[in-house]
Order: structure tokens, then C-alpha cells, then sequence
């Protein structure tokens, strides 16, 4: 029996600070330190202990929020940071959510780690195929054909409006006249007396269209309007135009911009006091004839919407994340690029060879930049523009998958390795063969399996051990970037998935010896001076309704956030083997006759259970007495 000083605080432990209750299997993980504890700082000073973070759960969810500040040194967004998450197909881009969340993590003394700056998935389509889309022939007659019209003699519709009474304004209809304003008063700002007139605006955006009203006014004046589509659109000259009317009847035109694809029209008019008549609208598009942009016109287009979206990426960082994903598994698993090494992804329309290796979306809404800015100019780019906006220290890494494959081994130089960790290394060679792009550090996604199988096991370690000596021996800083596991039983081509809910303890602590492991090779291999870190994907299993490695059992937590023995592997890697006794103060003793139970034994809840005795208990972590007893 094991008794250890204890400050009143321990009675308040959470539960990812303790293994499965009710189990003394799991007793053992209550007694170890949260993991960054174990991060030997003096030799490895460099060393980041991550954690793939959903956002949301983590700026909402205290729980969530401790597990991560209490354990980790770094903090890396799933998606949030992505750039389908902050720009919409409009080119709209909102850094809300990222703000709060550099904020939040930093404050708490996390450090935050970018992911991605540039990607071929989860991008926001739309806008980016609108930017390269055909454009107007300079040479063809210029037409015009109606788009969207309206006739107030005959539709007497309209959208939101604001309050008419609050502002002192009426609408009405007239069968004559159309559309009828009738404002009794100046209201304090123009916008107080505001309408929406048509929606369902159809365009193109960057195109012009010119729009034609039929209106008078009892004095002379004129609308405040804007073409958009939402009330919180940003003013903007290219679509909040003035429509001057006088007391006749004209046929106003005026051109618009809209920089969005589904419109309305919102007419303001609080700083007139009459009457308006409005009674028709018409929109017309250009109709000249569409050739398609050269291949300079879209490469530029990309770059501006690429500098867009990294200068304001890293205005809301406000220079606080010093490390990103530059690009985000930009090289194939097939191809030859003419030197030996793999091709980098394509769309399939792009790729030459049509090699199905080539081509891989992960995330849907794909957009393959390199297809139009080039295999060197896509990461050139995407480099001198970080560097550019992103902080004066700041660490750019490629990142890829499949670095620790064992299907493709090749040996150069007495090392076995992936070909696609030997092709990162080269393209790598060649984007800064132009003596200005830097590339800091190569990162590896890890998304591994433990194997049964021994052979197959044994294979997978080599092929680690192979990927951290080319990774080391680049010179370049060292991630793992998204490590996760699952569990595979079975020999090849019989294989067969283990989920959490199958899972034994000898396989559970399979998995942690085999994290041990990882976390072994990784200070073995690489030197200090080149160690980023290893960032945990899944701190949690991942529920089945989840679309990534759904019931596996990824985490080093379990879905009810109670330590697994994985959380042990992990400790035990981090400190190079099972640490010493947590507290100098343990000893064996006679718990009955050295503690005093007379102010009873409580749960680590603070539940003080009925027994008199240790003896009356099964074994398990107490409280007597202020101390921490195992029984």
C-alpha cells in the first residue's frame, strides 16, 4: 500500500487527470503528471507536445479547453485555419474564429501551430473558378440583355424593410405610378429608411450591369442604393451607388459591380422628406462574347487571391504563430517528375498521364492551384507571401502523408525509405533552387496502424526509422504532424480493423508501447536543433459518427475523456522510459495503523464512502487524512 502527500486541490482532480473508474487497470494512470510534464526541456529545448484541436469544442467547452492547456505546449486547428473555413465562394473572408482562438490559446500559454496556408482541398471553389473564368472579348460588340427586371404597376412586392413608423415613412402601390415612397420627415441618418426592392438578383462576379430605373420625385433628390447580398455587406463604391431622380419621369441608368453572384437591391432615402415613385427596374448584363483568360491572366488572378488570403491570415494571427503548414500535401504517390521523384497532385483533367496516384482530395471542394500557377511557382508564391505578412522568425513546413509508406522502399546512401519522403526532400531541393524560397521543416502526417501481424509491424518500423533519417539528414527542422492509431489484426490480404469497442487491454497496451517506441526513434534520430515536435491528431477515440478513422481508437483519451493506457506510452516516450515515483514522499506502509481514518476515506470525487478500513475496500486511489492512498 502506497500513501503520498496530497494538497486539498487533488480532490477537485478532473477526469482526463485519471484512467477508467471502476477499473484497477487503470489505477496506475492516476498517479502520473499531465504529459508536458514529462518533456525533457534541458535536452530537448525545442520540442513542441501538440494536439490536433476542433476549435469550436475548444473556445466553448471548459473541459475540453483544460485537457488541452494542462497537457500540451501546442495547439494545431482541424479546420478552422483552413482556407474553405474563413472564405466563402464570394471571396468573403472572416477571421473571427481564428482571432478568438490565438488569442484564447496564447493567453493560456499554448503555442499555436498554422494548418494550412496552401491546399488543393477544402478550398472555397467557387470564387477561386470565378477569378479564372472566361472574360469579355475586347474585340466583340458590346450588348446588353435583361437579367432580372421588375414593373411596380404590376408587382407589388417587396422585401425587408425597416420600420415605417419608428422612421416615418410609408410604401404603397399604385396602379399609375408603381411604387410609392412617402417619407413625412428627415430621419437621423439616410439608412434609417431603407427597402429592398428585387431580389433574387442573378450575377457574375466582376462583371457590370447596368441597371435602369423609372422614377420621379415630388422635389428633386436621389436614393442611396446598394447591390448585395446581405445586409452586412461591406460599402463598397462598386455597388452603393446614388440614383438621382427629379420631379419628371426618367429612365436612370446606372452601372454596378456586384461582387457577389445572388443579389438585391436596397434603396435608402431617410434624408429626403416627399414623395417617390419607382415604376419599373431593370438589370442588364453584358452580353459581348467570352473568350477564355490567358494562362499569365489566371496565374496572376490566383496569386492575388492567394495574397488576399494569406496577408489576411496573418494580420488575424497578429503574429503570434510562428510555424505553418505552407503547403499541405502538394506531392502524389505516383508519377515521375523526370528526376526519379513522384509528381505533385493534380486535378485529373490537369494530369498528363492520368495516373489515378497522382490525384487525391481528402476534403472535397478541391481546387489544384499548382494546375494553373506551375509545380514551382505555386510554392514560391505561397512562400515570399508568408514571409512577406507572417512574422520576421516565422517556420514554414511542407506537410504530406504516406513519408513512413512500406510499399515503396528505396534505399540510397544505406538508408530505406518511402520514395515519397526521398521525392519531399527533393522537390523541396528544387523550389528553393531559385535562392530566394526557404523552406524551414518537413512535416509527417503519421496516420499509422498498429499491426498483430509481427512481420508487417517490423516493416512499418523501419520505414519510420528510414523517414526520420531522410527527414533529419535534410537539415531541415523535423514535425510529426498529425500522428494517430488504429489497430490491425490479421495477415495481408486478410486484415481486418480492430474498433475501440473490441479493443483488449493487451492490445490497448500494445498500442502505447508502440507510441513508446515512436517517441524513442524520434530523439534518437533526430537532433535536438532540428526538433519541431510531434503533434497527437486525436487526443480522443473518435466517435462512430465521426468522418475521420470513425470507432477506432485514435486518442490517448477515451470518447468520456478518462486517460487510456496509450496516455502511459506517450509519458513513458516523452521521459525515456517509466518515470520515477511521482512523489518523493511515498512509502510502504501499514495504511490502518499510520493513517488516521477517523475523518473518514473519501473517492477522488471528495465522496466519502462507508468503510472504516482500507481493508473494507477494493483496490484503488483514496483520500485519508489529506493524503493520496493506493491500494
Amino acid at each position: 500500500m502506497l500513501a503520498a502527500s496530497l494538497s486539498v486541490s487533488v480532490l477537485a482532480q478532473e477526469k482526463f487527470e485519471q484512467g477508467k473508474p471502476g477499473d484497477s487497470n487503470y489505477r496506475y494512470l492516476d498517479e502520473y503528471k499531465a504529459l508536458k510534464e514529462y518533456i525533457n526541456t534541458s535536452k530537448y529545448p525545442n520540442f513542441k507536445l501538440g494536439a490536433g484541436t476542433t476549435v469550436p469544442d475548444y473556445l466553448n467547452k471548459e473541459e475540453i479547453r483544460n485537457l488541452h492547456n494542462k497537457n500540451f505546449t501546442e495547439t494545431v486547428a482541424g479546420n478552422a485555419m483552413k482556407m474553405g473555413s474563413i472564405v466563402n465562394g464570394n471571396g468573403d473572408m472572416n477571421f473571427e474564429t481564428v482571432k478568438k482562438y490565438v488569442k484564447s490559446a496564447t493567453d493560456a500559454g499554448l503555442s499555436v501551430y498554422g494548418h494550412t496556408l496552401a491546399w488543393h482541398s477544402q478550398q472555397p471553389k467557387a470564387w477561386l473558378l470565378k477569378l479564372i473564368g472566361d472574360k469579355p472579348d475586347p474585340n466583340s460588340e458590346v450588348t446588353y440583355s435583361t437579367v432580372a427586371s421588375k414593373d411596380f404597376t404590376k408587382d407589388k412586392t417587396l422585401g425587408w424593410k425597416s420600420e415605417e413608423a419608428t422612421y416615418g415613412y410609408s410604401l404603397k402601390f399604385d396602379a399609375n405610378d408603381g411604387l410609392h415612397v412617402n417619407c413625412t420627415k428627415m430621419a437621423t441618418n439616410f439608412w434609417d429608411v431603407q427597402f429592398i426592392v428585387m431580389e433574387n438578383i442573378p450575377a457574375t462576379i466582376g462583371n457590370t450591369y447596368k441597371m435602369t430605373m423609372t422614377v420621379k420625385g415630388s422635389t428633386e433628390g436621389k436614393f442611396h442604393s446598394k447591390m448585395a447580398s446581405d445586409l452586412n455587406d461591406p460599402w463598397n463604391t462598386d455597388y452603393c451607388l446614388e440614383i438621382p431622380f427629379t420631379t419628371e419621369w426618367k429612365d436612370v441608368e446606372i452601372e454596378y459591380k456586384p461582387s457577389y453572384a445572388n443579389n438585391f437591391l436596397l434603396l435608402q432615402c431617410g434624408d429626403f422628406v416627399g414623395d417617390i415613385y419607382v415604376k419599373s427596374i431593370k438589370f442588364e448584363g453584358n452580353s459581348a462574347k467570352m473568350i477564355p483568360q490567358t494562362q499569365q491572366e489566371m496565374h496572376d488572378a490566383l496569386v492575388d487571391a492567394m495574397d488576399q488570403w494569406i496577408k489576411g491570415m496573418m494580420e488575424a494571427c497578429d503574429g503570434k504563430v510562428k510555424g505553418w503548414d505552407l503547403v499541405n500535401e502538394a506531392i502524389s504517390g505516383g508519377g515521375d517528375d523526370g528526376e526519379g521523384n513522384y509528381v505533385l497532385q493534380h486535378s485529373k483533367e490537369y494530369n498528363p498521364s492520368g495516373n489515378p496516384d497522382a490525384t487525391w482530395d481528402v476534403g472535397g471542394n478541391d481546387f489544384f492551384w499548382q494546375d494553373y500557377m506551375g509545380d514551382l511557382d505555386y510554392i514560391r508564391q505561397a512562400c515570399r507571401l508568408a514571409r512577406k505578412y507572417g512574422p520576421s522568425d516565422v517556420k514554414l513546413f511542407i506537410n504530406d502523408y504516406n513519408l513512413e509508406g512500406t510499399w515503396d522502399i528505396t534505399t540510397k546512401d544505406g538508408i530505406s525509405a518511402s520514395k515519397k519522403v526521398w521525392s519531399m526532400v527533393n522537390w523541396i531541393k528544387k523550389w528553393e533552387k531559385d535562392g530566394v524560397t526557404k523552406i524551414d521543416g518537413i512535416g509527417t502526417q503519421m496516420h499509422i496502424n498498429y499491426y498483430e501481424n509481427s512481420s508487417t509491424l517490423n516493416n512499418l518500423k523501419k520505414a519510420i526509422t528510414g523517414m526520420f533519417q531522410v527527414m533529419a539528414n535534410s537539415g531541415k527542422l523535423v514535425r510529426v504532424s498529425e500522428m494517430d492509431m488504429g489497430y490491425i489484426t490479421g495477415s495481408y490480404p486478410n486484415e481486418k480493423k480492430v474498433y475501440t469497442s473490441q479493443l483488449t487491454e493487451a492490445q490497448h497496451k500494445a498500442m502505447a508501447d508502440f507510441y513508446e517506441w515512436i517517441f524513442s526513434e524520434y530523439f534518437r534520430i533526430v537532433p535536438a536543433a532540428q526538433q519541431w515536435g510531434i503533434c497527437q491528431w486525436c487526443p480522443t477515440d473518435s466517435p462512430e459518427n465521426s468522418g475521420w478513422r470513425a470507432s477506432e481508437p485514435v486518442g490517448i483519451w477515451d470518447l468520456d475523456l478518462y486517460r487510456k493506457h496509450v496516455y502511459a506510452g506517450f509519458v513513458r516516450g516523452l521521459n525515456g522510459g517509466e518515470p520515477e515515483s511521482e512523489s518523493t514522499n511515498i512509502s510502504k506502509v501499514d495504511a490502518d495503523k499510520t493513517l488516521d481514518v477517523s475523518k473518514g476515506i473519501y473517492n477522488l470525487n471528495g465522496v466519502r464512502l462507508n468503510a472504516k478500513s482500507l481493508n473494507d475496500l477494493p483496490s484503488g486511489l483514496y483520500i485519508i487524512d489529506g493524503k493520496k492512498v493506493v491500494k
